[in-house]
């Protein structure tokens, strides 16, 4: 298992420096402002006392699944879901768990938009504007405060796409899974598990999309399951209160909240790849156009190698893999086609 550097005392040259070696990295003793003091239930039940529903996952199982759907979706009053992921599997004896009838269930809230299909991205400022400035971001990431609007192609800051609040139950375990994008996770309340896998651990995490099969990380028969993962090459943190990590791009990762959690996730587009995000991505989450288009190539591609005897369409399935292994090794095919 390899470890994850720990970072304090940051500058801009030292937070670029770490983010262009594409490692994932902890940021400790950063100021995000008074919501590492305030956050609280009852705090943010004062501030969000609009009677405001909110999409929540709830399910008997913590390990949550989104292949198999091992949840449901449910709207519930902001306050009342608070209560009851406080409540759940809480070890804290001033909750009184007569008070709800549910408290076996686990609870999970990601924030996105006011439309209820989600098809909005999430936005702090816009969702919860009466928290939202609780939340500063540290000069040295470099956000440019004009976000998404951002008209100048020359600036050389990073512009926010999203900024996801994240609240659940004690337990909760996110399904592995990859963004396109560079993000922050800060966790602000409760401790926090983060197991992470690089980019090209992807043919050993039996991927369904952008999405592994392998939902439970500490199965005693993991391996037995699915022998690749022994493959993986395994990054591990705790986050405790107030640590920030930094995910690359294109890495995946786990989550497991190991008490109540509240937390914050900051994500930001490349400029330099505007050209070729999916535009009706809202969560972050979906592939490069030129990585979309290829994959469903593929698909077309092993669709037509199937009307072939085996013999044959093993050697074509070998003979493109090793065309994809120079790739990578930077031995351009096309290159050398040419």
């Amino acid at each position: 298992m390899s470890t994850i550097q720990i970072v304090t005392n940051l500058t801009k040259e030292k937070f670029n420096d770490l983010v262009g070696k594409d490692l994932p990295f902890v940021i400790r003793s950063a100021n995000f402002g008074r919501c590492l003091e305030f956050w609280n239930v009852e705090y943010l039940q004062t501030k969000i006392a609009d009677g405001r529903k909110v999409p929540i996952h709830v399910g008997k199982n913590p390990l949550l699944d989104f292949t198999n759907k091992n949840f449901q979706y449910k709207f519930e009053e902001f306050g009342t879901f608070l209560q009851k992921c406080f409540a759940a599997q809480s070890s804290n004896e001033l909750v009184n768990k007569n008070d709800y009838d549910d408290c076996s269930n686990y609870y999970y809230l990601r924030s996105i938009g006011d439309d209820k299909r989600g098809r909005e991205i999430a936005n702090l400022k816009k969702h919860y504007p009466s928290i939202a400035d609780d939340v500063s971001y540290p000069e040295f990431i470099g956000f440019c405060m004009n976000d998404s609007n951002c008209s100048d192609v020359e600036c050389d800051k990073r512009h926010i796409f999203s900024t996801v609040l994240r609240i659940s139950s004690s337990s909760v375990t996110i399904w592995t899974h990859y963004d396109v994008l560079d993000n922050i996770l800060l966790q602000i309340r409760g401790r926090k598990r983060v197991i992470l896998f690089p980019p090209n651990d992807a043919e050993f995490l039996y991927l369904k999309g952008d999405k592994s099969e392998i939902i439970d990380l500490d199965a005693d028969d993991i391996e037995k399951r699915f022998p690749l993962y022994r493959n993986c090459s395994k990054f591990e943190v705790i986050l405790e209160e107030r640590d920030a990590l930094f995910i690359p791009a294109m890495w995946f990762h786990n989550t497991k909240a190991l008490e109540f959690s509240i937390g914050i996730n900051m994500f930001w587009k490349d400029f330099s790849l505007n050209k070729f995000y999916d535009l009706t991505d809202v969560y972050g989450n979906k592939d490069l156009i030129p990585g979309k288009n290829s994959l469903n190539s593929l698909k077309r591609i092993l669709t037509d190698l199937n009307r072939l005897p085996k013999k044959y369409r093993n050697f074509y399935v070998h003979l493109m893999i090793s065309v994809l292994r120079r790739e990578l090794q930077g031995d351009s095919f096309m290159r050398n086609c040419q």
